[in-house]
Formats: structure tokens, C-alpha cells, sequence
């Protein structure tokens, strides 16, 4: 009876969420080419208004109209843009479209051997206007629809009996379901920065777990090819520095409305992670986009990407925009389909960027532009039908931006704030109807999708049911796996945009360290540990977070512990803790623990060297500005030798070896024992960051200093009579980005004493490795002992790293799409007071098994070979 009654309220949804359209008026349809192909994802605009839609993945439209009769406007890559003339009464008409494909004409253009193909000049000068493509909207306004649409089809046999259950269970998905998630957005964009989104309303059928995740929305896309980079590290094909990335071809031209639309076939010189492929279509004389239809693969996916413009105030804008990411990685197959369907613009132009100059081409144009030479263009001339070269009209944009800078200061504007985004969701944005849904969607769902969301509205109810728990009373009932697997309690009110609770506890089972071989060392023997944190935040401005260790050594019988407070509110944090914990001796920690688990276990190798101390200590932290921040530090310890286990044994009992006693090893101090002792060490860091600009996320700010340098000085002292020290320490760290050459990082320290110490604790350790594991840490020698050369003297110390895009093996396509990266690099260390001078460089291959890579290192001390070896390094 009861499956009756949900089969009946089922049916009863669906004839209610159809019929409704019989109450609306207006055209619906299929979009087709003449060979009888369904054209996905056609756009369709009303021509009086600017209203519009766009067909579905089976070319199928609907688009709600009031009575009248309308200009309808089909656009589709590739095809002629069709008008047709339509009366709407009081229903719905079926209105059809057939587009012929798009008839390529090429001009009258003689080549030679020495010819440069007509694309060059026709990119070079659509490259030289796209900066003004983007300056010339002061401000606009849009409401758009956007849908994800997603599916893991298929899983191999391998994940399956790993995490197929575990994966399943702990996000809902269901392998070979196919999710929908739709959104209706208002989005609001001003120059130079400022971005302001809100969801109106959204619909989805994910499984609750993700959607407690905050994954209840989807953003509209703002990729712009008038940027050099639109997206992520893609270079554009009208980026400045696109003809180093790319050829063009001319494969002719079509005409519209008037208006001659070239056809670009864009092709990368060398396929790599960052560069797009396929046909982008550019308006002669004006250089705005028409469309554009690229390409391009990483190491797991291949992906679309497809725009159509249309003009509004003379500018051409995107109203149609797809992109499509198959993937295939890790065992795991499916698809990923993003649509935007932008409509409704009300744009604000700035007439100062809004010019049409009629643009020269230096290289080709030798005479006109020999002309104009020594010519002054500056930004307060109009441009419009003015011969320009590109030169001039990159002074023209430095000179204008430069005074559009000088006026915002004046008027109290924020110069260094380069980007504002907020986003905000409507209080009713999982309360509007489907009346509401069908006059704002227009874009029919396919049968998949509506299969897909059959189960929604049953969803949508219990997830609601599910985060309007807002008390420690409603909390998940506990349950005996927690024990072992640990687990997150949620409780309070539900922040809709970002998905997090405004409590949660969380619980670290002992057990969950055994997997990450995280329970064993010669001092401490076998040991568990757990941990419980509580969090409180609100937005992303604050957040409270009170938290607890504890570990218990089984070898030693001891009981260490944490309790710890932090607390962060906009650019503030404070964080204060106490306890009685195991420390490195180099508080860096230059050995994982896994790593030592390792070589304890099967090569009785203990490298990791530790000591306990009972301690309280408290850190601030402030960003003073995007250039400046300060932290400062301090901590009062008793600090306590401990000794290896005389009873422990490894796994693999290594014939003539013990494991080395606790103590390190040090060329500067015989003996690096010591007795227990007191100590409070006072740190200071202060660090700049001369030509950061920021960001602000929903009045959050954030520190953009990508390519700048960064300067830090650190101050550390011990100011307790016998464990009284002083050191100072300088550092430069930058990154360069070398556009085709890759990237590369740098950092470098210099410091010393001023007072030294007198236990070895606080000598200046380095973060050596003697194990066949890299460190994670960019900051760490590859073969330099953990601390033989740790000093009370001066030091310094440069690391240096050159990711390539392209190298030795990489210059093999094949290998380089299926994601392999090379790399070289050099570290340093000089310690003068030792006489010690070490010198590492070597080759690194990722991507290996799309795992781990390999390094081959070798090393040379006071400028003497001494040895090579290979490494392995995990991909994060």
C-alpha cells in the first residue's frame, strides 16, 4: 500500500510539474542542421527584448513569451544565424529550425613561400584591442541560468574492492546516476573589481552528504578570452604573449548581419598543461569575439570549451556558454557538463575604451605604420576610424589606466585591490515553485536529467529535515564504528553558501594512525593517539576552534597531551596551547613520521630524534595589509631528554646494527645530551611583500603576490638565564613565472647569532633527509644529514627549483599529455664556522603512475663529488 501511494504521488508530481506549461504561452521546438543533426546547446534570442535561452543536449527549447509576435534569432557554431517571425496567441507553439551550415568564403590573399598566413594580422590586431574589449564596460547587470549536469559512469574492478563502498557511502553518489544542478543567478560586475553574485534559486538532486558539504549552488562562469589568462594558468589565444604559445591559420570568412566574421583555426606550438586548440571566430575591424569552439587536455581529463557573442550597445558579449570535462583517472570514468545562458544585460559603457580605430600592423602595414610614426596618441584623443599602430594603442591604454588610477585615488578608492567577489543566496532559494522554475529555466531537461531528478523533491524534504538540526541534541546517534573510524558531529544552523555548520565536533580515532603508519618509535615503543576538536564558525570572517591531543606511549608507559585555543577573526589569529608533548629537535620536522615508522620498523634506522617538554605558549598573527604581516610569538617549556627503549625490537633485526641512541650527532658539540632543563623563547617575524596587491571573498581579504618577492626577518631569543640565545635571520623567496620555460621558485636565508645557545636544541638546524622519501617541503635538502651541521654560527642556505613545461622527456608529446613533469634544481648550504660547504643539484620526474616521481641527487661537499642518490616523492 504504501509503494502504491509513493508510485501515485510520483506520478502526480510529474503530471503537475508538465501540465503546467499548458497554462503558459510561448514557442518551443528543436534546433537542427540540414543533415538532420541536433544542434546542443544552440542559443535562442528574442531580438525585441534580448530574452533568450538556449536548446538542450537533444537541441530541444522552450522559451515562455507573453502574446505577441517576436523576432527569433537561432545562433549555433558553425551555422548561419537564422531570423524568424512568430506569433504567440494563448498556447504554446511548436516552432522548429533548421540552420545551414555556415558557407566559409576566402579572400582574394596571394601567398609565397615568405607569406605569413593572413591569421597573423588578423590576431595580432585583435590582440592588441582586447584590453579594451575589457575596459569598456564601466558596469553590467545579468540573470542567468546555470546547470551542471554530471555522471561517474564506471569504476574499475581494482577501485571497487579499495574504496568503492567507502566512496559511495561516504558522498551518495551512485555510480552511473546522473546529477543535475541548477541555478538561477543575478550577477552585478563594475570596474575595476568588484563582482556581486546571488543565487535566487536553486534545484539539484545530490545526494545529501554533498549537499551538507555546501554543494547546493553552482556560480556563473566569468571565463573572458580577452584575458590573458582565462582560465586557471590557460594562455589565451589573444593573451600578449599568445604567438609564442600558438599558430594561426586563415580558413576564411562568413558574413553576418553585415559584418565580416573570420575563421581562426588556433593550433598550439607545443601541446602542454596550458594551452587551448580549435577555432575561435573574430569580427574584422571591430576584433571582438563572434565565438569560439577550443580544446584541451591535462593529465586526467580532455574538456570543450564553446562561447557565443552577440551584440548589446554595439558590444558583442557571451550569452551562451558550454563546457565539458570527460575524465578518467584513478580508476574512475564520467563527465562533467557546465551550460550558462546569460540574458537580460544592462550594460554601462565607458566611451573613453570604446574606440574603433582602424588598427596597423607594423609587420605587414610597413608603409601606413612608417607614417604614423612619431605621431602622439594620447588617452584623451578619440580613436574611432584613427590609424593606430598596436604600438600606439598600448601607450594609449598605459597612459589611460595610469590616470583611471591617479582619479580612483583621489577619490578615496582602494588601488590595490584587484579583484571583490561576493556571493550571497537568497533566503527563498529552495522554496521557489515550479511555476517559478518554468518561467525561469527555459531550457528543457532532458530525459536523463528528469530521471535524474525523479527523486528530487523527496531529497530536497529530508536534507531539509536533516540541517534544521540546530542543537548537541539532534546530534547523529552515536554509533560503535566511530570508535574506530572516528567521526564529525555537525549541530547548529547550516550556512547555505559555504556548507558548514555553525558547530561541530570533531573525533580522531587512535586506530585511523595505523594505515598512515603513525604508532611506532625506538623511544616511545607502540603508541595510540586520538584527538577531539570543536569548531565554531561564522561566514568566513571567525572562527573558535577548542582542541585536545592525547597519546599514550605502550614502551614507556607515558601519557602526553595537547589543549589548545585558536581563534580567527578577519586578519587576526591567536592560538594558545599547553601541554606535556614529544617535539623534533628540529621543531620543522624534517622527517615524517611514516617515513621513520619505515626505516625503524625494516632497516632499524631511528632517525627521527625527539625530547619532551611540559609547555604553555601563545602566537599572534596579523595581516597588517597585503604587504605587511606580523606574528609573534612565545613559549615557556620544561624541556626533558628521553632515551630509545632498551627493549624494543623492529620488525627486521638487521644483522651488525643498533639503532643510534636518541642524542644527535653534531660536528660543533660533542655531546648534544642534555640535562632538564627551563627555557622561554620569544619570536618575532616580520614579513614584506613590497608589490601585493589583494582580494577580498565576501569581505574577506586575501593576498595576491604571485611572480613579487617576498622579505622576511625573524628574530628568535631565549631569554631565560641558562638557556639565554639570540639569532636573526633574513630571507627572499619569489616566484617566476617563465610563461613557455615553466616556473621557478627561489628562496634563500641568511642569519646567524648573536648570542649563541647553550643546549642543542636551539643551535640552527637544517632540513636534511637521509632516507629514499623526499619531503614535501620546498625548503629541504635532498641528502645533507639531519643534524650533523646544525650551528651557533652564521649560515646561509638557497633552494632553487625549475619546473618545465617542456625538457628532455617531455619534449615526447604522448608522455607529456599523460602528465609527466620535469624538473632541475640546486640547494645550498655554506656553514663557516665549520668549514662546510654543501652543494646538491639534480632531475626530477612527476607524474609517474600519476603517483609519484623520481629524482636522481647528486651531492658535492667543499666542491669534492661525494655521492649520488635517487629519491621518490608522492604527488599531494
Amino acid at each position: 500500500m504504501n509503494k502504491f501511494i509513493k508510485n501515485l504521488s510520483t506520478t502526480l508530481l510529474f503530471t503537475l510539474f508538465f501540465s503546467s506549461f499548458a497554462w503558459s504561452t510561448g514557442i518551443k521546438g528543436t534546433v537542427k542542421n540540414t543533415k538532420n543533426e541536433l544542434l546542443s546547446f544552440a542559443s535562442i534570442i528574442i531580438k525585441e527584448s534580448g530574452k533568450g535561452t538556449m536548446a538542450n543536449e537533444d537541441g530541444k527549447y522552450e522559451l515562455t513569451l507573453a502574446a505577441g509576435t517576436y523576432t527569433i534569432i537561432y545562433q549555433f557554431l558553425g551555422h548561419k544565424t537564422l531570423e524568424k517571425k512568430v506569433t504567440v496567441a494563448n498556447e504554446i507553439i511548436n516552432v522548429d529550425a533548421i540552420l545551414e551550415e555556415q558557407s566559409i568564403s576566402l579572400k582574394e590573399v596571394e601567398f609565397s613561400a615568405k607569406s605569413e598566413d593572413p591569421a597573423y594580422t588578423i590576431m595580432r590586431k585583435a590582440i592588441s584591442m582586447a584590453r579594451f574589449k575589457i575596459l569598456e564596460i564601466n558596469e553590467f547587470s545579468a540573470r542567468t541560468y546555470v546547470k551542471g549536469t554530471g555522471q561517474v559512469s564506471e569504476v574499475s574492478a581494482l577501485m571497487k574492492a579499495i574504496a568503492g563502498k567507502k566512496i559511495e557511502k561516504e558522498s551518495g553518489l551512485k555510480i552511473g546516476q546522473v546529477y543535475v544542478l541548477e541555478s538561477i543567478n543575478e550577477i552585478n560586475v563594475k570596474q575595476p573589481s568588484v563582482v556581486k553574485e546571488k543565487v535566487i534559486s536553486t534545484r539539484n538532486n545530490l545526494p545529501k552528504q554533498l549537499q551538507s558539504q555546501g554543494t547546493n549552488f553552482i556560480p556563473v562562469s566569468r571565463t573572458n578570452f580577452y584575458n590573458p589568462k582565462p582560465f586557471g594558468d590557460m594562455v589565451s589565444p589573444l593573451s600578449p604573449v599568445a604567438l609564442a604559445y600558438y599558430k594561426f591559420k586563415y580558413e576564411g570568412f562568413f558574413t553576418e548581419n553585415g559584418q565580416t566574421v573570420n575563421k581562426i583555426r588556433v593550433t598550439p606550438k607545443s601541446r602542454n598543461g596550458n594551452v587551448f586548440e580549435g577555432i575561435i571566430n573574430i569580427i574584422e575591424d571591430s576584433w571582438y569575439i563572434h565565438s569560439l569552439d577550443l580544446r584541451f587536455s591535462d593529465d586526467n581529463t580532455s574538456n570543450s570549451v564553446k562561447m557565443i557573442y552577440a551584440p548589446n550597445k554595439e558590444i558583442w558579449l557571451p550569452i551562451n556558454y558550454t563546457f565539458r570535462s570527460d575524465f578518467d583517472a584513478f580508476g574512475f570514468k564520467g563527465f562533467f557538463n557546465y551550460v550558462t545562458n546569460v540574458r537580460n544585460y544592462t550594460v554601462s559603457v565607458n566611451e573613453k575604451y570604446h574606440q574603433k580605430p582602424v588598427v596597423i600592423d607594423e609587420k605587414i602595414d610597413k608603409a601606413e605604420a612608417k607614417s604614423l610614426k612619431g605621431e602622439k596618441v594620447n588617452s584623451k584623443i578619440a580613436l574611432s576610424q584613427k590609424q593606430v599602430t598596436r604600438k600606439q594603442l598600448n601607450k594609449f591604454l598605459k597612459e589611460a589606466e595610469k590616470e583611471d588610477k591617479k582619479d580612483r585615488k583621489k577619490k578615496g578608492e582602494d588601488v590595490d585591490l584587484v579583484r571583490s567577489y561576493n556571493i550571497e543566496i537568497d533566503s527563498l532559494h529552495n522554496k521557489r515553485n515550479a511555476d517559478f522554475w518554468n518561467e525561469e529555466r527555459q531550457i528543457p531537461l532532458t530525459p536523463l536529467e528528469i530521471k535524474g531528478y525523479a527523486q528530487a523533491d523527496s531529497i530536497a524534504q529530508t536534507n531539509e529535515e536533516q540541517f534544521k538540526k540546530d542543537s548537541v541534541r539532534n546530534l547523529p546517534a552515536f554509533k560503535f564504528s566511530h570508535l574506530i573510524f572516528g567521526k564529525t558531529y555537525n549541530y547548529g544552523k547550516r550556512d547555505n553558501l559555504f556548507g558548514f555548520h555553525q558547530k561541530s565536533l570533531t573525533y580522531s580515532s587512535p586506530l585511523i594512525q595505523l594505515p598512515a603508519l603513525d604508532f611506532v618509535n625506538s623511544v616511545d615503543g607502540y603508541f595510540l593517539q586520538g584527538s577531539l576538536r570543536y569548531d565554531i564558525r561564522e561566514k568566513l570572517t571567525r572562527r573558535e576552534s577548542f582542541y585536545g591531543d592525547l597519546r599514550y606511549a605502550l614502551g614507556r608507559k607515558a601519557l602526553n597531551w595537547n589543549l589548545g585555543y585558536y581563534y580567527l577573526k578577519n586578519q587576526h589569529t591567536i592560538e594558545i596551547k599547553t601541554g606535556r608533548y614529544i617535539q623534533q629537535f628540529n621543531n620543522e620536522n624534517p622527517i615524517s613520521t611514516p617515513a621513520n615508522t619505515i626505516y625503524t620498523m625494516l632497516a632499524e634506522r631511528n632517525y627521527q630524534k625527539i625530547y619532551q617538554k611540559d609547555y604553555i605558549s601563545a602566537e599572534y598573527r596579523n595581516r597588517l595589509s597585503e604587504k605587511i604581516t606580523i606574528v609573534a610569538s612565545g613559549e615557556y617549556a620544561e624541556r626533558k631528554a628521553l632515551e630509545n627503549l632498551s627493549t624494543f625490537k623492529p620488525w627486521i633485526d638487521v644483522k651488525d646494527r643498533d639503532f643510534s641512541p636518541n642524542n644527535p650527532t653534531n660536528s660543533e658539540l660533542a655531546n648534544t645530551a642534555f640535562n632538564t632543563h627551563k627555557s622561554f623563547l620569544a619570536e618575532a617575524l616580520i614579513a614584506w611583500r613590497p608589490f601585493a596587491k589583494k582580494r577580498k571573498f565576501n569581505d574577506r581579504e586575501y593576498t595576491i603576490n604571485e611572480g613579487n618577492p617576498i622579505f622576511r626577518v625573524k628574530s628568535t631569543n631565549g631569554l631565560l638565564t641558562e638557556s639565554k640565545f639570540s639569532r636573526l635571520q633574513g630571507s627572499y623567496e619569489q616566484f617566476f613565472d617563465l610563461e613557455k620555460l615553466g616556473n621557478l621558485h627561489i628562496l634563500a636565508n641568511y642569519g646567524g647569532y648573536l648570542q649563541k645557545p647553550t643546549y642543542f636544541i636551539d643551535y640552527r638546524h637544517f632540513n636534511g633527509n637521509q632516507t629514499i622519501l623526499r619531503s614535501f617541503r620546498f625548503d629541504a635538502y635532498r641528502n645533507l644529514d639531519y643534524y650533523l651541521h646544525s650551528t651557533t654560527g652564521n649560515y646561509l642556505e638557497v633552494f632553487a627549483q625549475q619546473d618545465f613545461n617542456k625538457l628532455l622527456l617531455t619534449q615526447i608529446t604522448p608522455l607529456r599529455i599523460y602528465g609527466l613533469k620535469e624538473s632541475i634544481f640546486a640547494n645550498y648550504l655554506k656553514v663557516p664556522n665549520q668549514q662546510f660547504e654543501y652543494l646538491e643539484v639534480g632531475y626530477g620526474l612527476l607524474g609517474l603512475g600519476k603517483l609519484f616521481g623520481l629524482e636522481v641527487v647528486g651531492n658535492f661537499v667543499n666542491g669534492k663529488y661525494d655521492a649520488t642518490v635517487l629519491r621518490i616523492k608522492f604527488n599531494r
